[in-house]
């Protein structure tokens, strides 16, 4: 007997098998998610990287990374918006999750109950008999998703053939699977299968609060303020290139992810269909979501010039015991400058965030 799915749903190329990359396609298949551009050329899908070419734009490999980032925003804020220390070491709020989700069971154990409530379906966990189970989801047109035995990663099931499991194509993400590693019986630990659509038991009201406390903790602790007197206290410009040199080096490390940033940040929020299916009120939450738009791309181009001007400053062909030039002052002036944009972009956000939370009370 052979039963296979029709299962076109990408999987978003920088996750990996996690759990909600599996979960987000395996939800744009049970919602029967359509788009219209259907017919599209990716590089990355021929394993040759992605290029950002855009030509993606409306399609379900689009859907599938704003869901991505809105999984992953929501348990972790680590692309979306969470900040780094200068000195390297975890933050507050970093050593919180990181305790938090110690525990790897504990921590699939709380994304499957929240994004299962929050997306509105119901669950259940096997442990036994997990071809019959396979069998009888398959036949009702639901794939199934398993957890790797001595793994963390996760799987899609999408048909069988007699004792063979059938899994979708898993393009573009960057390490797929080998022919070793395809999934059998006996390297399942345990099966998720979603069934019926249920009252969702999670809100935007509760992404919005997760958002909050991890943008509210990196403010009291002042992990930007605290980046911005390392690298520009004490009449930077005065001291020795050498220094200065060592100041942007770091500066521009942490600056090298603000670009993407601005981008996550902007991407969970910028499909009004997709939110609207998710439940937010989007005439409620226009203000929002504009804020995020602007602050967000406002972010993005910021950081390019961050990186471009702590660049310009590192290459210049100086000796470090030299004063750094009074002709060259200007590139610390403006990154300065434009780093405190950064930290208002955060902050307008931040209040955003806060006036979503009230909106919904």
């Amino acid at each position: 007997m052979k039963k296979t799915l029709e299962f076109k749903f990408p999987f978003y190329r920088f996750a990996g098998l996690d759990f909600y990359n599996c979960y987000a396609s395996v939800y744009l298949f049970l919602q029967g998610s359509t788009v219209s551009n259907v017919d599209y050329y990716c590089q990355a899908m021929e394993k040759k990287g992605c290029n950002e070419c855009w030509e993606c734009a409306d399609s379900l490999q689009e859907k599938s990374e704003r869901l991505n980032q809105l999984f992953g925003m929501i348990f972790d804020g680590s692309w979306t918006t969470q900040r780094r220390s200068f000195s390297g070491t975890q933050t507050k709020i970093q050593k919180e999750l990181a305790e938090k989700y110690d525990d790897f069971e504990g921590k699939i154990a709380s994304e499957v109950d929240f994004l299962a409530g929050f997306t509105g379906y119901s669950y259940e966990k096997i442990t036994v008999e997990f071809k019959e189970n396979i069998v009888s989801a398959i036949n009702a047109d639901v794939p199934v998703i398993a957890k790797v035995k001595d793994s963390e990663t996760f799987r899609v099931i999408i048909g069988y053939e007699d004792d063979a499991l059938i899994e979708p194509d898993y393009r573009p993400i960057e390490h797929l699977p080998t022919i070793d590693d395809l999934l059998s019986y006996e390297k399942i630990e345990y099966l998720c299968i979603f069934k019926e659509k249920i009252q969702p038991k999670y809100t935007f009201s509760d992404v919005f609060k997760a958002m909050q406390k991890v943008m509210d903790s990196d403010f009291t602790e002042g992990v930007s303020y605290d980046i911005k007197h390392h690298v520009f206290s004490g009449n930077v410009t005065d001291l020795p290139v050498a220094e200065v040199k060592k100041r942007f080096k770091r500066f521009r490390e942490l600056m090298d992810i603000v670009p993407n940033l601005g981008h996550s940040i902007r991407l969970p929020f910028g499909d009004k269909a997709l939110l609207t299916e998710l439940g937010m009120d989007i005439e409620r939450h226009r203000e929002f979501l504009a804020t995020l738009e602007e602050q967000g791309h406002l972010l993005h181009e910021r950081g390019y010039m961050l990186i471009a001007i702590s660049t310009t400053i590192i290459d210049l062909e100086l000796a470090d015991s030299d004063n750094f030039p009074w002709d060259k002052q200007g590139l610390v002036h403006a990154a300065a400058q434009i780093y405190d944009s950064v930290i208002d972009c955060d902050l307008k956000i931040l209040l955003a965030i806060k006036q979503a939370i009230q909106c919904n009370s």
